[in-house]
């Protein structure tokens, strides 16, 4: 019989104490806070393997998917000191005086990987197959690719790269930032580390986190890469922005080209100066060392702005630059003896190289134009192979179906009905969120958006109401204290008692609110009191009054007795 290899998720010999793929030895155990080995999420689809790795917010999982039988990586939202685990359970106890960061911080969590796993077109970043909320805390899956490190690949290559080569590496990877900033998200910890290579010989961008690990001052511990990170991503009072990304990206280009890092913020505070060799200064063109200097820029204000004029930078091309400052510059092998045959010479070849230049610019015309008529002409299909498949083609394998509108829907109602469709699977998340316009009960939001398209057995993620946060005290005089409380419980208060004589109201019903009033508002969840009448106070007598007097003034002597014994 065979079983998990929790290492890596091959299938094994149940007797095999080690893994004779990975060398995993079946009797360890995952130390707390992480999941246990074996653990299953979401309803036994995942079954999770040994931790790859952790940052101070979450924490990489190995897993296979039971459903497509692959193995993937899932991220589990593990903010260093704002949770724990208990030993034998999965669910995530939230520090008491921390529970509103690690609340806010989830959601920032599960926005961030939400808007990466849309954007399907950037071919630079992992891909996002789903994202759940389970056991109080949220994991994403991931695809699980073959991977080099980029310090190995460097390696490889004698320990830099040639510009043509790093140009093809890298300029998709800039492409899929731009895009990302265009969604509203951003890395912000771009480094060699967090770089991959693909089997087929592209760039992988890992790691992402939301911007609060990504600087100093907020409730995350930061992780920050020394010569990487901008400087402004060490000050707390700083704004991180599209050139915090620049100063990323540029960092590892320069790494790439060069074989080094920058020096970190604080040497780079006194000498803002980068350090090139000669040898590797001489092979950069102009335009990238123009490109490397101003994305490097230690003030950002200095510095390249954004990654489109970052991009615009490194894609110029300087041939016709260099041949125009070619013709226009004196021949420095000539001398002023040369006389005018020489002078008709250089004119001569000026001459014929402007007119090689006015051929090219007008190939190239002819080309544009060329290309596009044929996307416009009804006839350029001709031109085209049968079919070739796409990336689209690869992850869109499934049936395009159209996300219904849940909002406002009753929660009951939309189980039912998604119990009879296939089109998605509804995950309900732990947390629920108040709104003043979406009743109690009823859906308030919901992933993906409505009548945005997925494929077919996409999974649909929905938050149920919790109604207005301040809820109004209903009129509960006179009333009994069963219908009292079941009032105050529809409005989701939690009451508590007190009794006292009343003169008016019969005992054992409700003479009113101990502090407030009806038709106060109050924050959901409040603890309220209510008075429960006692029914009028009996009363006594001048006899009765002496009678209780002498019996108290015998207790206390006995009392004053018994203590001095």
């Amino acid at each position: 019989m065979s079983v998990f290899c929790y290492g890596c998720m091959n299938k094994i010999d149940e007797e095999a104490a080690v893994c004779p793929i990975c060398g995993f030895d079946k009797a360890s155990v995952q130390n707390l806070p992480f999941l246990p080995l074996g653990s299953a999420l979401q309803k036994e689809r995942y079954t999770v393997g040994k931790k790859l790795s952790s940052n101070n917010e979450s924490t990489k999982y190995i897993a296979f998917d039971n459903k497509t039988e692959k193995t993937v990586i899932i991220r589990e939202f593990l903010p260093n000191g704002l949770c724990a685990r208990k030993k034998g359970s999965n669910k995530i106890i939230l520090n008491s005086e921390k529970a509103e960061s690690y609340k806010k911080l989830l959601r920032k969590y599960l926005e961030y990987n939400r808007t990466l796993a849309r954007l399907k077109a950037c071919s630079a970043a992992v891909k996002i197959h789903d994202i759940f909320v389970e056991n109080n805390t949220a994991y994403v899956v991931e695809e699980k690719e073959e991977l080099l490190s980029f310090a190995d690949y460097m390696k490889k290559n004698g320990g830099r790269l040639e510009w043509d080569n790093a140009k093809t590496l890298f300029m998709p990877l800039l492409s899929t930032l731009i895009t990302m900033h265009e969604n509203g998200i951003s890395h912000y910890g771009l480094g060699p580390a967090n770089i991959k290579i693909t089997k087929d010989g592209k760039i992988k961008l890992n790691n992402f986190s939301i911007a609060d690990m990504r600087r100093v001052g907020s409730d995350l511990r930061p992780m920050l890469i020394s010569g990487c990170s901008a400087p402004e991503q060490y000050d707390k009072y700083a704004v991180l922005n599209e050139s915090t990304e620049v100063y990323g990206f540029t960092a590892v280009l320069f790494y790439a080209l060069t074989g080094n890092v920058p020096e970190d913020v604080e040497k780079r505070r006194h000498d803002n100066r980068l350090l090139i060799s000669t040898n590797v200064n001489k092979r950069l063109a102009p335009h990238v060392r123009s490109a490397l200097s101003g994305g490097l820029q230690f003030d950002q204000d200095k510095r390249i702005n954004t990654l489109e004029e970052l991009k615009a930078q490194l894609s110029a091309t300087p041939s016709i630059k260099t041949i125009r400052q070619e013709v226009s510059e004196p021949d420095v092998d000539d001398d002023e003896d040369s006389g005018s045959e020489n002078k008709k010479e250089r004119k001569k070849k000026g001459t014929k190289i402007y007119g090689v230049i006015s051929c090219i610019v007008s190939l190239v015309i002819f080309v544009i134009i060329g290309t596009l008529w044929l996307q416009e002409n009804p006839f350029s299909k001709l031109f085209e192979p049968e079919h070739v498949s796409s990336d689209s083609d690869v992850e869109q394998t499934g049936q395009i179906v159209t996300v219904p509108n849940l909002v406002s829907v009753k929660y009951e109602i939309a189980v039912e009905e998604a119990a009879n469709n296939s089109d998605y699977q509804l995950l309900k998340a732990v947390e629920e969120e108040f709104s003043d316009d979406v009743p109690e009960g009823y859906i308030a939001s919901q992933f993906p958006e409505a009548y945005s398209e997925e494929v077919q057995g996409y999974s649909l993620y929905i938050t149920v109401s919790k109604g207005a946060k301040m809820r109004e005290l209903p009129k509960i005089e006179g009333k009994t204290v069963d219908q009292a409380a079941q009032l105050l419980g529809d409005e989701s208060f939690v009451t508590t008692q007190l009794f006292e004589y009343s003169d008016t109201i019969k005992k054992g019903l409700v003479i009113g609110y101990d502090a407030h009033n009806s038709g106060d508002k109050l924050e959901y969840g409040s603890a309220i009191v209510i008075k429960v009448s006692k029914g009028a106070q009996e009363k006594t007598t001048d006899s009765d009054r002496k009678k209780n007097s002498d019996t108290d003034s015998e207790s206390s002597s006995q009392e004053e007795t018994a203590l001095a014994e």
